[in-house]
């Protein structure tokens, strides 16, 4: 599933949250030079990743969750009626809920700036784009660019060969833009909530989350955690709380099993010995380990193994 997303420009890593069973889809339509996805997914995931250079990548609930199932992004609890990911120059950082849809809209900068220029949106200097990464939209706007997006997949699953026409990708240019511009350029002017703690905490713990992904399979305690982030263990394991639903050290244990996991769906059976993996990623116990990846990802190590072609993220 990596491989999926990043096939649709986005460089993440995406890790699973809960126990059990993970799956997804990824619906792609190409009508250039915007290109429209959707992502739905059954469990919780965590990812964090960059941007693809000179393009806007905005994203949006194509269901309208209500707020008891929050998405979070950088420490924001982001709102039902919203844009976010339109900050070209900040990372990605997201956590989606189990069970959702996720619509997203890349559009090239000079193609935007172009369409705005030629639909002369008020607002929008042509130039710049606003440096919030969340975007309100007012409801009706919003309801109508999540209804327009859902056709147009059903479309996509129905009958791809209209898509592939020249003129429906025209009319699809025509209709979507408008509906895109406006929604990303008007809306009410209300605050955004922050999920829990100080600002800092989120960034403590995204300076955390990079250390980690330099240095994957070294040996580190809370200690060598807190020296790293200049953090105090009350600081830096209430922000893991706060942003993650985890503790720091819950967190590692997370990335390593992804990362033995990743390895298991790439390599042959009898290529690849799973108690040495185990160990290099710092699992010394075989039957705890074996418990810990079953309790994850809803099945054995071994199980893993045989997987051919890997189907799971």
């Amino acid at each position: 599933m990596r491989g999926l997303v990043q096939g649709v420009g986005l460089d993440v890593l995406p890790l699973q949250l809960d126990s059990g069973f993970l799956g997804g889809q990824v619906l792609t339509l190409e009508v250039p030079p915007l290109r429209l996805v959707r992502f739905q997914v059954t469990g919780r995931v965590h990812s964090i990743g960059q941007k693809p250079r000179g393009v806007l990548a905005v994203s949006l609930d194509l269901e309208a969750r209500p707020s008891t199932a929050p998405w979070f992004s950088h420490g924001q609890v982001l709102p039902t009626d919203c844009l976010f990911g339109q900050c070209v120059e900040r990372d990605i950082h997201i956590t989606l809920p189990g069970n959702i849809s996720l619509g997203m809209v890349f559009v090239t900068l000079p193609a935007l700036r172009r369409w705005a220029s030629e639909l002369g949106w008020p607002g929008f200097n042509g130039e710049l784009l606003p440096s919030a990464n969340v975007h309100l939209m007012h409801s009706d706007t919003a309801s109508t660019l999540r209804r327009y997006l859902r056709q147009l997949f059903t479309l996509a699953e129905r009958a791809p060969e209209r898509l592939q026409r020249p003129e429906i990708q025209r009319l699809v240019r025509d209709d979507l833009m408008p509906l895109f511009l406006e929604a990303l350029i008007t809306g009410p002017e209300q605050p955004i909530r922050r999920r829990g703690g100080t600002p800092a905490r989120i960034e403590i713990v995204k300076d955390i989350q990079r250390w980690l992904h330099l240095h994957p399979n070294a040996p580190v305690t809370l200690a060598d955690l807190c020296r790293e982030a200049h953090a105090s263990r009350r600081t830096l394991i209430q922000g893991f709380q706060d942003h993650l639903g985890m503790g720091p050290m819950a967190y590692v244990k997370l990335l390593r099993l992804h990362a033995i996991r990743r390895r298991l769906l790439c390599a042959e059976p009898g290529q690849l010995q799973i108690g040495p993996l185990a160990e290099d990623w710092g699992f010394h116990n075989a039957g705890h380990f074996a418990a810990s990846y079953r309790r994850l990802f809803g099945e054995t190590p071994r199980d893993t193994l045989r997987r051919s072609p890997p189907t799971l993220w």
